[in-house]
């Protein structure tokens, strides 16, 4: 709800439900601390009623735009009155400053070429940070330099030794590399492939700027783009999780999470755990993919890619029931949703391996499971098919493609309405808040982009600018989520290398997963010391956050947080400074 009064006049119908926060007049204004390229949208958000309007002005004192203050809105997400300044006039490169009243408010204002730059290589030089079996060596790691850690050269199958109901010692593979999936040590199949689906659609929808960035990380591959090298270290891992039958292992972890400890010093026994039909089918579509993306540069690591997706896909179709299901006795994250049919991955899969091989079969099938209205997440891939017929539409059926194309403007189109008249001018849905409420909003973001490239219409990269500005500061809490950028960012998120490794900074470039009511690490009951204090005591989505280490609900890192947010500042990047 968006109700709102005039500074000059009477309230306009405004529910008594409402409880607003109390913000002086001189509030400090709230905006994306990182800065715009100068033709992007500017949008700059004030906490409170002030009726003065607002100067910019450069740092020679010189005013470049003065503007009238503008209705005040009324958010539900945060409880906030608040005044949204359209500042997008100030297009010269340039530091400036904002005046309200006559007095200077807030901190600098950038406007320039490149601004996310820095941002978009930090965001993926993290995922190196989280390499399993490998040590961080210090010309590349930094003071984030570490041993090695889960080499994972003797991973049990689960079932097969007797700490897991088997009968013998334990069936051993090799399942080396790969990158650990959040805060803690496991690595899953399901999440890392919409992770790699997300990361491999920046090297698809901008190679020329993909290939111009490099960010200071060993080079196994030198004749690879950087983004594709990294890309591979958790493709290889990936690799070696599908068993001869074609089917594919869910994770490999332990059977409980461990403590805030070092790599090095989690050594409890690792297993991979049960074969099953979503995590078979979210790795053939990304190796279907992947194999288009790497076919120009290792034509025979792509063929081996190939294969194995085709392989998985067969082992699927004759396993369509075969779910994920979490024993017992292991603790570590089930990426099962309760609601799970299988529909969505096979339809992902479906589209990915028809565009790969071109064979008919492929395009049957997706032809027979038809799209739903639903949004990405690694709980619901069908968006990521969408984006597929949809931007790739010379491969499939004018059919599929004209209902592809309708589910992804339909949700920009939504999207962009949220955000014109939302008080923050942010899209998003009440089902954005929740857990990773950060990743929804870099989603969000990103299927505006998929908008944009559909249609060339600036609206829709106005919509993901306010996805982004929103992640870099434009947000209640006035910082910016991504650790070690802007004025204000997260000093404490919930990963155990940054718990344990006794640096005070946490490593640069890592999305934390953001405020919602969830409340599942509140110490609500009293007995549990180690939960964290109630920070959402308002009961407002918006502000249900803490930048405390307990706080595994908001203040954790995860790759598939990290994957969209370099997608979103990549393409805004690579479009505003091509």
């Amino acid at each position: 709800m968006n109700t709102f009064k005039s500074v000059f006049g009477m309230c306009v119908a405004v529910p008594a439900a409402i409880s607003l926060l109390a913000v002086s007049a001189g509030a400090a204004p709230l905006m994306n601390q990182l800065g715009f390229a100068p033709d992007a949208e500017k949008t700059v958000v004030f906490p409170g009623n002030d009726a003065n309007g607002l100067e910019v002005r450069d740092l020679s004192g010189k005013t470049v735009l003065k503007l009238k203050a503008p209705d005040v809105y009324e958010w539900d997400y945060s409880g906030e009155e608040v005044q949204t300044f359209d500042i997008s006039a100030v297009k010269k490169p340039g530091t400036y400053r904002l005046f309200r009243g006559g007095e200077y408010v807030g901190t600098p204002m950038v406007v320039a070429k490149n601004v996310y730059d820095d941002l978009v290589k930090a965001s993926l030089k993290w995922f190196y940070y989280q390499r399993s079996s490998m040590a961080l060596e210090p010309q590349y790691a930094g003071k984030w330099a570490r041993a090695a850690g889960h080499k994972d050269d003797k991973v049990i199958v689960y079932g097969t030794d007797k700490a897991t109901g088997g009968k013998g010692k334990g069936t051993a593979i090799k399942s080396q590399r790969g990158w650990y999936d959040a805060g803690d040590y496991g690595k899953y199949i399901v999440n890392s492939g919409i992770t790699v689906f997300t990361l491999l659609e920046i090297y698809e929808h901008f190679p020329k700027y993909a290939d111009s960035l490099h960010w200071n990380i060993p080079r196994e591959f030198p004749k690879y783009p950087e983004l594709l090298e990294e890309v591979r270290y958790n493709l290889d891992w990936m690799l070696t999780m599908q068993d001869k039958d074609g089917g594919v292992y869910h994770k490999v972890s332990t059977l409980k999470f461990s403590g805030s400890v070092l790599p090095e010093n989690d050594v409890a026994q690792r297993y991979a755990i049960i074969k099953n039909v979503t995590a078979t089918l979210d790795f053939a579509a990304v190796m279907a993919q992947a194999s288009v993306v790497y076919a120009g540069i290792d034509k025979a690591y792509a063929d081996k890619m190939l294969k194995a997706a085709e392989k998985a896909y067969a082992w699927a179709k004759k396993n369509p029931e075969a779910f994920y299901k979490q024993p017992y006795d292991v603790q570590t994250g089930s990426y099962a949703p309760g609601d799970e049919n299988g529909k969505d991955e096979f339809r992902w899969a479906a589209a990915e391996l028809f565009r790969a091989t071109k064979k008919k079969e492929y395009q049957e099938d997706l032809k027979a499971n038809a799209f739903t209205a639903n949004g990405a997440w690694w709980g619901d891939v069908n968006m990521l098919a969408a984006f597929r017929v949809a931007l790739d539409s010379a491969d499939f059926e004018k059919e599929l493609v004209d209902a592809a194309k309708k589910v992804v403007m339909n949700e920009a189109n939504n999207l962009r309405a949220v955000g014109d008249t939302s008080a923050y001018r942010l899209p998003a849905f009440p089902w954005s808040w929740n857990w990773g409420s950060n990743s929804a909003m870099a989603n969000n973001g990103m299927v505006l982009v998929h908008a944009y490239l559909l249609t060339g219409d600036k609206s829709y990269l106005d919509g993901a600018q306010q996805c982004l500005d929103y992640l870099l500061g434009k947000n209640p809490h006035d910082i910016t989520y991504v650790t070690g950028f802007g004025y204000r960012s997260p000093r404490n998120p919930h990963h155990r290398p940054s718990e344990s490794d006794m640096v005070d900074d946490p490593v640069p470039g890592m999305l934390v997963g953001g405020p919602h009511l969830g409340k599942q690490d509140i110490n609500l009951d009293g007995k549990e010391s180690w939960k964290c204090p109630n920070y959402a005591a308002s009961d407002k989505p918006a502000l249900a956050y803490i930048d405390n280490r307990c706080s595994y609900a908001t203040n954790e890192v995860a790759i598939n947080w990290n994957a969209p947010l370099a997608y979103l500042a990549a393409a805004l990047e690579a479009i505003y400074n091509k």
